[in-house]
């Protein structure tokens, strides 16, 4: 791809993930080599990672964006303390460290990685480079396909739930259920946009659906473990049909969504909407209830979201 292009591609991709149309995969832990990382996702690809490791004053981070398994852009920017030139102007023998005067570095390298290699290094938005530093270049490049196998355990975790034997329904004392059904809850908000992902799912799993007979899809249990995740979650109005209060209950979201994949993809699309719409409402509520079944003891996951109401 010419730099036109490749730029053109950057920013068709900033503006999916401006409108949440990309999957956001996030690892709970922090990356080996770049931080706190999120990979965003296309029809099942990785098109863009992004990392930020920070520090007490200063931080750096890493944009990489993919198409078909190849990089073909890498942004690198580094904000540091400028702590040398802190400590001349404030010694540490006469004053007390106030962040507030600190001054920065802000340099920024901007990496296309096209037939040859495009290369500029900027300091406040003045480009004062365009001589390769290779030794940058392969470290982010290892550094990205690194960060790419840690997303893939995470995505790995969501996939699991086509294994699943048992979903939880009553315990007292222990956690039933299949161990892979909770080892995805436990992702919290890092999967949950995978499991949104997941709701048009119709791969039969071999776990049964107790009183309403048949057997769970992936759809059925990635949406099970976010309404574990996030309490409260409105499935009938998401699903647009009632509650069948008078009659099986719960049945009517059975009989909806086994009545037609298009039924599925509707409701997988208005779940999506609605957690975009809320998102920024969730809080963590440390807690033991359970919402999709009836179990007692300590919850595997510590808590649940809830939509914050002011």
């Amino acid at each position: 791809m010419t730099e036109r292009e490749i730029e053109k591609y950057a920013k068709a991709i900033d503006k999916l993930v401006v409108e949440n149309k990309v999957v956001r995969v996030s690892l709970p832990s922090m990356s080996g080599c770049g931080g706190a990382l999120d990979g965003y996702y296309l029809n099942k690809s990785l098109v863009l990672v992004q990392a930020v490791f920070s520090g007490e004053l200063g931080f750096f981070s890493q944009r990489i964006y993919v198409q078909h398994d190849q990089f073909l852009k890498l942004i690198y920017r580094e904000h540091f303390a400028e702590w040398e030139k802190y400590y001349e102007k404030y010694p540490a023998e006469k004053y007390e460290l106030d962040s507030a005067k600190m001054t920065y570095t802000d340099t920024v390298y901007s990496i296309s990685l096209t037939t040859s290699t495009l290369f500029r290094k900027s300091a406040s938005q003045t480009i004062i480079s365009r001589k390769p530093n290779q030794k940058l270049i392969d470290r982010m490049v290892n550094c990205g396909k690194s960060m790419k196998l840690e997303l893939q355990e995470v995505i790995a975790q969501v996939d699991s739930l086509k294994y699943i034997k048992e979903l939880p329904y009553s315990c007292e004392d222990a956690i039933c259920g299949d161990q892979l059904y909770w080892e995805a809850i436990k992702l919290r908000d890092n999967g949950i946009e995978l499991l949104i992902d997941k709701l048009d799912d119709s791969t039969l799993t071999s776990a049964n659906v107790v009183l309403f007979g048949g057997n769970y899809t992936v759809a059925d249990i990635a949406y099970s473990a976010l309404t574990e995740i996030i309490h409260d979650i409105p499935t009938f109005e998401l699903l647009g049909v009632p509650f069948d209060k008078p009659g099986c209950g719960y049945c009517a979201y059975w009989n909806h969504v086994r009545k037609s994949d298009a039924n599925r993809q509707k409701f997988k699309e208005a779940v999506r909407a609605w957690y975009h719409q809320n998102k920024r409402q969730l809080v963590w509520v440390e807690s033991n209830n359970f919402a999709t079944c009836d179990c007692g003891g300590k919850h595997p996951n510590g808590g649940h979201y809830k939509i914050n109401k002011r």
